[in-house]
């Protein structure tokens, strides 16, 4: 399963040389995902209400090239593994064909300060 998110690099999100500080990737993917979920009919507004959070457990980025301001930059999210209790993103990063970055990221769903079974309609929804 593919998704593909596009955005263009900020003026705040760079440093003093004007390339993207590498703390601001994860900030991407996290918008990514939220995409990803609405687009699947569970925006994080809608797990909140039922009492859920989407956890990040694990995260890791593995940086090829840099972005700079004004660069419109394209992420490919895939989801790579779904179980009873996690799931796990890649992300590729491109900037026209230009490979970016690579990443990954490792989640649960956690209901009053607990692990909980991905529930089942998202469950079905993500498979």
């Amino acid at each position: 399963m593919s998704f593909i998110y596009i955005r263009r690099v900020q003026f705040y999100e760079t440093d003093a040389q004007g390339v993207v500080h590498h703390s601001n990737y994860f900030r991407y993917f996290e918008e990514a995902r939220g995409e990803f979920l609405r687009e699947k009919g569970f925006p994080y507004s809608k797990l909140r209400s039922l009492g859920m959070e989407v956890v990040l457990l694990n995260a890791s980025c593995e940086y090829k090239k840099p972005l700079f301001y004004d660069d419109i930059f394209e992420i490919h999210m895939n989801l790579e593994e779904l179980t009873r209790f996690t799931f796990t993103f890649s992300y590729k990063v491109f900037k026209k064909e230009e490979l970016i970055c690579l990443a990954k990221t490792k989640h649960c769903v956690v209901k009053k300060g607990k692990i909980v079974s991905v529930p089942k309609e998202i469950y079905e929804r993500l498979r």
